[in-house]
């Protein structure tokens, strides 16, 4: 009896799966590779010029790679340009970036939109960044393309002449885009009746950014200033969404940050660069220090936000917020947040203290800190005195935190930071020290030996806490 080989065992099993896989499969690949696939099996010969999802993209910087790309899209577009139903197209490329583009993106967006596609993602990676902001890549017959539910896209500039018909649309994702415009984001959200996730990395271009919508549920903006010297008009953020459940505001500061209405926000996370536009240009500009906030400029920024989120249980505060805890403290400790149950931020030791003042509310603290903070690299100019700081606290002061959770770094950085938080947390229930890597190790063991010994020995107010070691 002749016994088949694995090898023919594995292709008939690639045969036998159902289309709705191997299509999944398809989509995780590029059509570069998929087309090589096809010997696996006699069925995937033609399968693939059949699947739903297309998954264009190269890997190199190399101008001849991508232009090689692109005419592999233009002539499998083509060939499926009355075939079956294309669902998914994504096309992400180096580009050289010529007038070339423009032909190119207008195809594929025709395609999308006779395929009455739900989902479209075209990520230009120019390579000329110099004429980034004179990428004006996007064809006006994508603003119709009213199948869509997914837009993804990358290094583009917004010029909408009409109206956006994105019926659809649940999802938008604009990463480094130029020319969004208070204009070109009312006709979007006008246009996006069901919008409800909006994504936004934004070339800083000097206007006054209003988000109104009330079918938002997430809402992510990143704004920076590609060109510091650009830049002269003072900008504002404006958000107006009703039943929002996710924010998240980072990179440059705008002058102006309103949350007008988020009453359903739950998740809220704030990081900020530090830079400041000022009212000079690139004349008399001597250096990037004159464009550093001062920490008061941060602290009344934040000073307007932290009334707005008086209702939200989950607040992260990333690094580059924390140059503003001294203004913060000034500025907001009679305005505690007292519905935040959990509070997330990663920077140094030093900084926990004084921002769990303004949530002394929190019920669970988890904190990521960084492995190299020194005290000349904290926002401290001389290490931080928690004496003199506990002695200009308010009388009744008192942490209602349950859970701690901290990474554990080398070294006694986090001692006078845990000395606090026993001290001051009376319903202290347990702390978690993640490690990182294995604990099994003799080295790992003798310094957690040493680092518990010195943890009992720390005075606690809560007769309740606990200490545990996990592996992370």
């Amino acid at each position: 009896m002749k016994t088949r080989s694995s090898r023919e065992v594995f292709m008939d099993r690639l045969s036998q799966l159902p289309d709705s896989i191997i299509f999944h499969i398809f989509w995780l690949m590029p059509m570069t590779d998929v087309v090589r696939t096809t010997f696996l099996s006699k069925r995937w010969k033609n399968l693939w010029t059949t699947a739903p999802y297309l998954n264009f993209y190269d890997t190199d910087e190399e101008e001849d790679d991508a232009t090689e790309l692109r005419n592999f899209v233009n002539r499998a577009l083509l060939r499926r340009w009355n075939g079956v139903r294309v669902l998914k197209l994504k096309v992400e490329s180096f580009y050289e970036l010529d007038d070339s583009i423009n032909a190119d993106t207008d195809l594929w967006v025709r395609f999308a939109k006779n395929n009455q596609a739900e989902e479209l993602y075209l990520h230009m990676e120019l390579l000329d960044y110099d004429r980034m902001q004179c990428n004006d890549w996007v064809p006006q017959c994508l603003y119709s393309c009213s199948s869509l539910k997914v837009l993804s896209m990358k290094y583009c500039e917004f010029r909408i002449k009409g109206n956006v018909q994105w019926n659809q649309l649940k999802s938008l994702t604009i990463i480094d885009g130029f020319g969004v415009t208070e204009d070109a984001i009312n006709r979007i959200l006008c246009g996006s009746p069901r919008l409800e996730v909006l994504i936004m990395s934004v070339v800083e271009s000097g206007f006054t950014l209003c988000i109104r919508s009330t079918s938002l549920k997430e809402l992510s903006i990143y704004n920076h200033i590609f060109d510091i010297c650009v830049n002269t008009c003072p900008t504002e953020l404006k958000i107006w969404t009703p039943n929002l459940k996710t924010l998240k505001i980072e990179g440059s500061p705008y002058d102006k940050c309103l949350l007008m209405n988020v009453s359903s926000l739950n998740h809220a996370t704030f990081s900020y660069s530090g830079l400041h536009r000022t009212d000079t240009c690139c004349e008399g500009f001597s250096g990037m220090d004159d464009f550093l906030s001062t920490d008061h400029f941060l602290g009344d920024l934040f000073g307007q936000i932290l009334p707005s989120i008086q209702h939200v249980e989950n607040v992260t505060l990333l690094p580059c917020c924390l140059q503003v805890l001294g203004a913060m403290i000034e500025g907001c400790m009679n305005s505690s947040s007292p519905n935040v149950k959990l509070l997330r931020f990663r920077f140094y030791c030093d900084e926990v203290a004084v921002t769990i003042v303004i949530f002394p509310l929190s019920q669970k603290l988890v904190i990521k800190v960084e492995e190299r903070a020194r005290y000349e690299d904290s926002i401290w100019a001389d290490p931080f005195n928690y004496r003199e700081f506990e002695e200009n606290l308010p009388m009744l002061f008192v942490l209602q935190l349950r859970t701690v959770e901290y990474n554990l770094v080398e070294g006694d950085i986090i001692f006078p930071c845990l000395e606090f938080l026993l001290k001051n947390a009376s319903r202290l229930e347990k702390i978690v020290f993640r490690v990182k890597g294995s604990m099994r190790h003799s080295r790992r063991l003798e310094s957690l030996f040493r680092a518990s010994q010195k943890l009992l020995k720390i005075p606690r107010s809560s007769r309740t806490a606990e200490f545990t070691f996990c592996e992370y």
